[in-house]
């Protein structure tokens, strides 16, 4: 309901009006109280986090909506999601994170993350997770954004878009490998997961430019090899330095594969 009411809300402005509005000449909420632009972005984010048995059609699709609204209004007036004028930090500062680089989620007028990038990130965090309902609906709202952004907004945090979207192809891939080497037919699954990414990649692609694209996935591609190899020596590492609790991580991890089967 509160989505559909925002939705409501946002239909009847133009994000281009914003440049002339203020608290006294505008009926905006998102002027009239300062900061609530930011929680309208979080929780729009909450809802894209959702549990896959808690995920719907029409829920993923107003928020997908909402948000390419909102980043518009984020990139072309930042300050909206402040407090105030003489605020430095975001209007809520204990936001949901829970993936790597936490911290940078606190962002402030003074440091380099602006509220789109938070944005950004946040989307990006979200679909590393594993979940193909949660990662359709982030890669639906990359496409979105792709369709109504600026190509400066879209080329500048391309890199945050591309990882999510190469991992889920780069997992795939390996399952595909695995399914091989063990002679077993490929489950049909895989491809279909993989052509959602495949589409959003390519319209990313033509939005910036091939050059921009390909120098960005490269990037992005470097980075995740070194991080699996960084993984790799840290649990060479720690089998050698304390091998009870490297074999108690082997066993959590294939019960976790397990269940992740009979789902």
């Amino acid at each position: 309901i509160s989505s559909r009411i925002v939705c409501t809300h946002f239909a009847r402005e133009d994000p281009m009006e914003y440049a002339d509005m203020n608290g006294k000449n505008s009926a905006s909420i998102l002027v009239k109280i300062p900061g609530s632009l930011f929680e309208i972005a979080r929780n729009l984010c909450f809802q894209l986090n959702s549990e896959e048995e808690a995920h719907t059609e029409d829920i993923s699709t107003m928020a997908i909506k909402n948000l390419s609204w909102v980043i518009r209004i984020m990139n072309s007036h930042p300050s909206l999601c402040y407090k105030s004028s003489t605020d430095d930090e975001l209007a809520e500062d204990q936001v949901d994170v829970d993936e790597e680089d936490d911290d940078e989620y606190l962002a402030t007028k003074t440091n380099d993350l602006k509220p789109v990038t938070w944005l950004m990130k946040r989307l990006s965090n979200i679909a590393k997770k594993r979940g193909i309902l949660r990662r359709e609906a982030i890669f639906k709202c990359f496409a979105a954004f792709a369709s109504s952004c600026d190509v400066e907004l879209i080329s500048s945090h391309l890199h945050l878009m591309l990882e999510p979207l190469n991992r889920v192809l780069s997992e795939n891939e390996d399952k595909t490998e695995r399914s091989f080497n063990k002679r077993k037919p490929a489950n049909s699954n895989v491809s279909s997961v993989c052509d959602l990414p495949k589409d959003v990649m390519q319209l990313l692609e033509d939005v910036c430019g091939t050059e921009v694209f390909m120098d960005a996935l490269a990037l992005v591609k470097s980075s995740a090899r070194q991080k699996r190899e960084a993984r790799k020596q840290d649990l060479a590492a720690e089998a050698i330095r304390n091998p009870e609790a490297a074999a108690q991580r082997k066993l959590a991890k294939q019960e976790q594969n397990k269940k992740r089967r009979k789902r």
